[in-house]
């Protein structure tokens, strides 16, 4: 079934009952699912390999390192997306470590479906 060919009614509903079983607000509850969503799509696009998912929700979602949630996605993307060549030096040393968060982030989106 999918959430938003659900009545109105039903998913307040079941946001509701979430709210209650999980001690989260019914809002955040919603807005995680479309974040949620929205990285999905994101990650499953011919793009996905120039894009680095970042930031405490990325820790929280892909890592479980801290519990919390942010309305907000922090997402970088890869310079040479945009046909800028060569990496900033800043840049050369976070490039495995951001790699290995987008493979994780990845593999844990597909993990939830």
């Amino acid at each position: 079934m999918i959430w938003t060919d659900i009545p109105k009614n039903r998913r307040v509903e079941l946001l509701n009952l979430l709210e209650t079983r999980t001690g989260l607000n019914a809002k955040s509850i919603e807005k995680d699912w479309w974040v949620t969503l929205a990285l999905k799509a994101l990650f499953s696009g011919s793009y996905a390999e120039h894009l680095v998912f970042k930031g405490g929700t990325s820790l929280s979602k892909c890592w479980k390192i801290i519990d919390r949630f942010s309305e907000y996605i922090d997402l970088a993307i890869d310079r040479e997306f945009f046909g800028f060549a060569g990496e900033l030096t800043k840049k050369r040393n976070w490039k495995k470590a951001t790699q290995s968060i987008l493979h994780a982030g990845k593999r844990k989106i597909k993990r939830r479906n």
